[in-house]
């Protein structure tokens, strides 16, 4: 009788604990995404307020600008095909051009560049938020809505990771809906965040006046991008 209850255990312990071990390889598989997911986050950041490479850029730009000794005036309209053929020189629409256009000009695609990258980790900040307590349903509403505010139901920003989570594959954003069981279980979510401490890969280095850098924790990382303007 006795041997026959210690199989029993033996055999009841050998099935939970191959069942604990399934659920563990799926938690760390979601564990996996959720990092993916920060790296992403990080690097949006990182794009979006690379300030010190920019005011390098921006004094590089004025060197050049130094350097090219541009005419004090604009060349007239009729003299820019001799000057083209003289100098191979290119001219804008008002018949002239000077190293200034350019700088705006690129200039202005760095601001653009900027602004999208930290568009894109706004939207993954929400998103991971919701995704830290279990809320897949919540996070998926949150694809429902942007879209819907869209005139060409264009889906938002949604990061590497975060995709796999809620299912975005089972999104239709001309209908704005999701699939019924689209995305990983609430349960299995918030064990893998417990269970490997998220977030945990968030960075946010803020540049000081006194060029001192100032570390947040991830959630005050979140907390700033939502109060600032950035």
């Amino acid at each position: 009788m006795f041997e026959t209850l210690l199989i029993i255990a033996l055999v009841l312990l050998i099935g939970l604990g191959t069942v604990e071990y399934i659920i563990y390889k799926r938690a760390k598989k979601i564990a996996i995404y959720l990092t993916l997911a920060e790296r992403d986050f990080n690097m949006n950041v990182a794009s979006g307020l690379a300030h010190g490479g920019r005011k390098e850029r921006v004094e590089e730009r004025k060197d050049w600008n130094k350097m090219s000794l541009p005419l004090e005036a604009p060349i007239p309209v009729d003299m820019v095909p001799m000057m083209r053929n003289f100098a191979n020189i290119h001219f804008n629409q008002a018949g002239y051009e000077s190293v200034v256009h350019k700088l705006v000009e690129a200039n202005e695609k760095e601001w653009t560049g900027k602004g999208v990258a930290m568009g894109k980790a706004q939207i993954t900040a929400f998103l991971l938020r919701e995704l830290y307590g279990g809320n897949v349903k919540a996070a998926q509403q949150k694809v429902i809505a942007e879209t819907r505010i869209n005139a060409d139901r264009k889906p938002p920003y949604v990061a590497p990771g975060i995709d796999v989570l809620i299912g975005f594959d089972k999104f239709d954003p001309q209908k704005l809906r999701f699939e019924r069981g689209a995305g990983v279980e609430k349960w299995l979510l918030k064990r893998a965040v417990r269970g490997w401490g998220f977030p945990r890969d968030i960075r946010w280095i803020k540049d000081n006046a006194d060029g001192t850098k100032e570390f947040y924790n991830p959630w005050d990382a979140f907390g700033q991008l939502y109060q600032q303007n950035l």
